[in-house]
């Protein structure tokens, strides 16, 4: 009977350590999109910023995938952010829906640094088309390169990146009202 109650005790354990595990190989969201995580910063770590800009069309357009070195870390709709810890180095940033391949980057970031990525449509290169395209749906920043051409161009959402000042005046946007 002791051996069948610590077999029991042991499987709880074991299976308490997986469900953990699963838990943190997707970054938590809270209940509502657009809150922060509850960690705690570390000056040994970067902050990285995901936003999709509200635009006239709101919630139209399909959410996106966002992953970090392969790992998704949420999922966004228009209007919503989500932030994750890294430690420094170089990451492999991703970003697709299912209508469209993944658009991928690669990004240095440095500890104790914060970094903010706009998601938004391909510019067409066409300023009265762009202009359209991005005051409906939103669309910010310097357009990032692409890890593959190919990939990129096939993409229908890529990243664009924010200077501090301008991301985090978004973010604050972001979260009112």
């Amino acid at each position: 009977m002791r051996r069948v109650g610590r077999l029991g005790v042991a499987c709880g354990l074991i299976g308490l350590m997986i469900l953990g595990a699963g838990l943190s190989a997707v970054e938590s969201q809270g209940k509502e999109q657009g809150k922060e995580q509850g960690r705690q910063r570390t000056t040994r770590s970067a902050r990285l910023y995901f936003l999709r800009e509200k635009g006239l069309l709101g919630g139209m357009s399909p959410t996106a995938e966002v992953k970090v070195d392969g790992t998704p870390v949420g999922t966004l709709g228009n209007g919503a952010f989500i932030v994750v810890e890294r430690p420094p180095g170089l990451h492999l940033l991703s970003v697709g829906n299912s209508f469209s391949m993944d658009f991928e980057t690669e990004v240095q970031v440095e500890a104790g640094q914060s970094y903010y990525f706009n998601i938004a449509p391909h510019a067409s290169g066409s300023p009265l088309q762009d202009l359209a395209v991005f005051a409906l749906i939103g669309g910010k920043g310097r357009p990032m390169q692409a890890k593959s051409l190919l990939r990129g161009a096939m993409s229908g959402e890529m990243f664009y990146s924010l200077e501090p000042a301008a991301g985090a005046a978004e973010i604050q946007r972001l979260k009112t009202p």
